[in-house]
């Protein structure tokens, strides 16, 4: 099988799926500031290793269909470096941070970095949308 020939359809599901996972940590996470406890069970973690793991997947499929090598592309490299930052980040905000102050600090910066991590996808450039024009 030929994955170039998937590529539409690889592309919309790893977007799809990264908005799903962008809205479903952003979901949880208010409700934890909320105080509620639903984003710390099982059916919601759960839930987003489903999705996680689909992003995953579907993106190492567009690397393998476009025959990228995602440590030798430096903006590839950046994405998946602050992936890692959006997971460390992403659990202070639900599961480690005692207080709502740093709750909602550690939220703040899970998104920020989950959204810098947008712009550099959109713009194939380690700096993202801060890069030079």
């Amino acid at each position: 099988m030929n994955l170039i020939e998937h590529y539409v359809l690889l592309r919309h599901l790893h977007v799809g799926l990264v908005a799903a996972s962008g809205a479903l940590f952003a979901l949880r996470a208010l409700a934890r500031l909320a105080g509620a406890q639903w984003p710390l069970t099982r059916p919601a973690r759960v839930a987003s290793w489903v999705i996680d793991s689909g992003l995953l997947a579907a993106g190492a499929a567009l690397w393998a269909a476009l025959r990228i090598d995602p440590v030798g592309q430096p903006w590839l490299g950046t994405k998946l470096l602050l992936l890692l930052a959006y997971i460390g980040l992403g659990t202070m905000a639900l599961r480690r941070a005692r207080t709502t102050a740093s709750r909602l600090a550690w939220t703040l910066a899970a998104l920020g970095c989950f959204g810098f991590m947008v712009t550099v996808a959109l713009a194939h450039h380690p700096l993202g949308l801060l890069a030079p024009r």
